[in-house]
């Protein structure tokens, strides 16, 4: 075991708080950097019980690379160094998971795929620029927190222009399943290597599967090495054309043939490398739960208030309505009177036949056999069925004006609706949110209870601009950041999205969001 690596305090500047792995020439802890106050990841090799020196110098060669790299797609390296006879490097702590337990824990939406194997191209982009190779591109190298932010890790194996008296360039390095051809023959690695090493990464990651994995290493290899490039075309048949094209594009055999570099990729995606970096993530439910129990509580609230008030409505409408019908009931009776008045001068009133109530109580002996066939005529029409009245009862979000059968009703309305019996086309009409229309059914002599909530037709971005910056959509403006700008609402499809700061370029994006969709909008604005 590594001695003294059981202090609190390790190296005089880190606090541990748990070992994450150890053995006996190396470990990893989780610590805190007490000096810049943070969670950190933490790597020590004891040097002096390791015989292979190139497993030092793969040490050192992972935190001289990574010093070297500053990009928000790359774990960074805090500080390394040397403390009697261990080696350290400090990492940046990500909160989330390696993309292989990601992938094994949750189902992700294609927008969330698209996002991440957008990131890991343009993370590949900037190790490339900067001639660093990784060499070992692979799901447990990839990390992803919980917003789904993309960092690639682990470079202990990457080779820098400078590198070749250290790794011998031409050696078998990596992970079999994804190796690219020319790493399997042990031929010189470059950029397009790394590419086809994250073409077998998206390729899992859109279908769940590596395409060359087998039951042993050597049939791993083998398999990439004689693939039928068109069995990798059916492999993904069902994804979006530019998906296809962009995975066909990088699992290429010929390296003439493959992307030369991860732009050519984004460019077939229609990504630039300023385009802001887009979380696609959902809303926490617990969030969106806490959200609505605070609307419900207010909701809850007004109903109490108005509950007295709607009843007392309510009895007053079922009065109006049945007087309403009771003296429509008695013009008709009244009316019957007056036309049998000599057939029903003999009969009582209770005797009235309210079903047959056009066909004569006696007969008339006076009747000609023209108007006899006549009335039997009049008594074979059908009856007019009486219309009865039911009340529409309607809340919902705030400053909606309210259509029924195109009639308009007001914003907000209050007072429960009387509507005679029968079906009903609805409309809402709200300036933040699309016109949204409903068909409902009036039953008489009851209420029929309308709750709409207008945020399901739309969707929502949040905003953090980093320092800070102006934030338009659509040529509107939405708000300055930050703080954050939480739950901007945004009418589905494509929206104009513009950040501006005086001290930097304007940014300019176009985003597509769906409805349902809360998105995370992340931006730091650089030279």
């Amino acid at each position: 075991m590594i001695s003294g690596l059981s202090q609190e305090i390790l190296f005089e500047k880190f606090q541990i708080i748990e070992v994450l792995k150890k053995d006996e020439h190396a470990a990893v802890f989780l610590a805190n950097h007490i000096y810049l106050s943070k969670k950190i990841i933490l790597k020590v090799l004891n040097t002096q019980k390791i015989s292979d020196n190139a497993l030092v110098e793969r040490f050192k060669r992972e935190a001289k690379i990574l010093a070297q790299l500053d990009s928000s797609y790359i774990i960074k390296v805090l500080d390394f160094g040397t403390f009697q006879e261990y080696f350290y490097i400090s990492f940046e702590y990500i909160e989330g998971l390696s993309l292989r337990n990601l992938l094994k824990q949750t189902e992700l939406t294609f927008d969330q795929k698209k996002h991440l194997m957008i990131q890991l191209l343009k993370g590949l982009h900037y190790a490339h620029s900067n001639q660093i190779i990784h060499r070992d591109i692979k799901p447990e190298n990839i990390f992803v927190d919980s917003t789904l932010n993309l960092k690639i890790g682990d470079f202990g194996l990457a080779l820098s222009s400078d590198d070749n008296l250290v790794t011998n360039p031409y050696s078998i390095v990596g992970t079999p399943s994804y190796m690219s051809p020319e790493q399997v023959r042990g031929a010189k690695l470059n950029a397009q290597s790394d590419l086809f090493s994250a073409g077998v990464v998206l390729v899992e990651l859109f279908t769940g599967r590596n395409p060359f994995l087998k039951e042993n290493v050597s049939m791993t290899l083998n398999e990439i090495m004689s693939y039928d490039e068109n069995k990798i075309q059916n492999e993904i048949e069902n994804l979006p054309q530019d998906i296809k094209d962009v995975l066909f594009n990088l699992l290429r055999k010929n390296l003439k043939d493959r992307y030369s570099s991860a732009i050519e990729a984004l460019k077939d995606l229609g990504v630039s490398l300023d385009q802001p970096s887009l979380v696609l993530t959902k809303e926490n439910q617990k969030e969106k739960i806490s959200h609505w129990k605070v609307i419900a509580g207010f909701v809850t609230i007004i109903v109490i208030i108005l509950f007295y008030y709607a009843l007392m409505t309510i009895d007053k409408l079922k009065e109006d309505t049945i007087n309403k019908q009771n003296m429509i009931e008695q013009h008709n009776t009244n009316n019957q009177q007056i036309k049998n008045s000599n057939a029903t001068q003999n009969n009582k009133q209770e005797n009235v036949d309210l079903v047959n109530l056009d066909k004569p109580l006696v007969e008339n002996k006076n009747e000609t056999p023209t108007d006899k066939k006549q009335n039997d005529t009049a008594t074979e029409l059908p009856t007019t069925k009486k219309l009865g009245y039911g009340w529409l009862d309607i809340r919902g979000t705030l400053g909606t004006r309210i259509y029924i059968n195109g009639e308009d009703f007001d914003v907000d309305p209050i007072k429960p609706i009387s509507l005679q019996e029968g079906e009903y086309i609805i409309k809402y009409e709200n300036p933040d949110y699309p016109p949204y229309s409903q068909k409902i059914n009036i039953v008489a002599g009851q209420a029929t209870k309308i709750r709409f909530n207008l945020d399901q037709q739309i969707g929502f971005i949040n905003f953090d601009i980093r320092p800070f910056g102006k934030i338009y959509i659509n040529e509107v403006l939405k708000g300055d950041t930050p703080p954050p700008l939480k739950m901007v609402r945004v009418i589905p499809g494509f929206v104009r999205i513009s950040l501006k700061n005086p001290y930097y370029k304007d940014v300019d994006t176009l985003l597509k969001v769906k409805k349902g969709d809360t998105l995370n909008f992340i931006y730091k604005f650089k030279k």
